[in-house]
């Protein structure tokens, strides 16, 4: 661990319960806005980059239209 962190942690140690409670909550809010932050910009990169093809089943079915192999049966 960081000396900064370890700082931070002996600080909190300190206080009330109540305010252990309240910072903690802010810590972990903090770290699920960073996770979130980091999707949401990967999510606009593939949003980006997608194309129309007007083909509904492409994914499924990409060896078909790609290689000319036989449709999958979807089950």
């Amino acid at each position: 661990m960081s000396n900064l962190l370890n700082e931070a942690i002996d600080r909190v140690k300190s206080l009330s319960e109540s305010e252990q409670e309240r910072i903690a909550k802010v810590i972990i809010q903090e770290i699920a806005n960073t996770e979130n932050k980091d999707f949401d910009e990967f999510e606009a990169i593939i949003e980006d980059c997608k194309i129309d093809t007007g083909i509904s089943d492409l994914s499924y079915q990409h060896d078909h239209y790609l290689y000319g192999k036989p449709k999958q049966t979807v089950e």
